[in-house]
């Protein structure tokens, strides 16, 4: 069911699984998964089920899609780990920090808030005309500076790049997305029962989840490491992959 690049698992491997988010795969995270394997980390680089690679149904939770990243870790004999998660990943990422403690080592939660609820309007494009539910997260997805190029790699287009792989989609897969995160309920509540390590990595002119939108969660949780990057949006890892990478090298 579910894809990630092939690699061979040390005996009693305690890996970093990345978790994509909405319309997204395991490409988002091409720089830190290099750099960890590099380093002899084991690591998992998932497509969650129904999204780029991977076979099966979409899951239409957030607690759904940690059961089935707590399945794969238990048919590939993984007691612990470490996660990261940008967006709907990171809803993921906290309800299995929440829901088995015990196993998770630490997190980082790039681009969050809580409640991440989604306008009712976009939720209605992704139903009805997908593609404009994808101009408007491409669009709201970046800085001001972003969209008009900024990116320090010469010859990449970063807005133009996100929304082909949005566009790579299956049918449905946004419009769930989107709808598993406004429904995604009790985060406070979850925060105060995890025992890992936590990081929040956020940006400052994200516009899709607001660093005010991360406060009450924040607060929820027990000393978190906290990193705001000035002047990037939501999407962090592809509008300032270097500085993320240092700080979950900071985290994990």
């Amino acid at each position: 069911m579910f894809y990630f690049p092939t690699i061979k698992l040390k005996k009693n491997s305690e890996p970093i699984v990345f978790i994509h988010g909405t319309g997204m795969d395991h490409s988002v995270w091409t720089l830190p998964v290099r750099y960890f394997s590099r380093k002899k980390r084991d690591v998992l680089s998932i497509d969650l089920p129904g999204h780029g690679k991977s076979s099966g149904k979409l899951i239409s939770s957030i607690s759904g899609f940690s059961d089935q990243v707590f399945q794969l870790l238990d048919n590939n004999s993984i007691k612990k780990c470490s996660i990261v998660g940008h967006s709907m990943g990171s809803l993921i990422a906290l309800e299995m920090a929440s829901s088995q403690p015990h196993r998770i080592k630490a997190m980082s939660l790039i681009g969050t808030a809580f409640p991440m609820q989604v306008n009712d309007q976009l939720l209605q494009f992704a139903k009805s005309d997908v593609q404009k539910a994808i101009d408007i997260l491409t669009f709201m997805g970046y800085s001001n500076q972003a969209r008009i190029g900024r990116n320090k790699n010469p010859g990449m287009w970063m807005t133009e790049s996100t929304r082909r792989l949005m566009q790579r989609s299956n049918k449905g897969v946004i419009y769930n997305d989107l709808l598993a995160c406004s429904n995604f309920k009790g985060g406070l509540e979850k925060a105060k029962k995890v025992t890992a390590k936590v990081q929040l990595i956020l940006g400052s002119n994200d516009f899709l989840t607001p660093t005010r939108k991360a406060v009450d969660l924040i607060d929820s949780f027990k000393n978190p490491d906290v990193k705001e990057i000035v002047n990037s949006g939501h999407t962090l890892m592809v509008e300032d992959p270097n500085k993320v990478l240092d700080y979950l090298i900071e985290a994990l």
